[in-house]
């Protein structure tokens, strides 16, 4: 009886030492498959935070051209004075539309003026005013990533 008393304790030893290496495989595995993810990320390529716009391009006097894609407006204030604004709601973020009083954003309902002033809803901020560069090529360059007080102006 002895003899199979000592089979069956070895039996249980090697099925716990068994269950112990999988386990630890099983870790190993999952670790060394998120170190490889991680290895090669997903890169999704967005819209460039600055984009280019030909001086012979610009709007008249007193007009504006919206840019969809990189959701900004930019407005011709003078012959001689352009200004970008963002079209990003300072509360949650979606694109707001243009509207005949000035923005008025789809979500939460946040209202701004022509010149991007909150006016109603529960945007924090007024719309930011975005920075804008003369680049060679007689360019314009528009900078997303930017900020600037209200009512600064870009000289063409």
């Amino acid at each position: 009886m002895e003899k199979n008393e000592k089979q069956g304790s070895s039996r249980r030893e090697m099925i716990a030492v068994g269950s112990a290496f999988g386990l630890m495989g099983l870790a190993a595995a999952g670790t060394g498959g998120a170190l490889f993810k991680f290895m090669f990320p997903v890169v999704s390529y967005g819209t460039p935070q600055k984009f280019l716009v030909s001086v012979d391009d610009l709007p008249d006097v007193g007009d504006e051209l919206i840019f969809e894609d990189q959701k900004t407006v930019l407005r011709r204030h003078s012959e001689t004075e352009v200004a970008a604004i963002s079209l990003v709601c300072t509360h949650l973020g979606c694109t707001v539309d243009r509207v005949e009083t000035g923005f008025q954003c789809p979500c939460h309902g946040s209202q701004y003026d022509v010149d991007g002033l909150v006016v109603g809803g529960p945007a924090p901020k007024t719309l930011p005013w975005l920075e804008i560069k003369k680049v060679p090529g007689n360019q314009l360059e528009i900078d997303t990533g930017s900020s600037l007080p209200e009512n600064t102006f870009f000289a063409v």
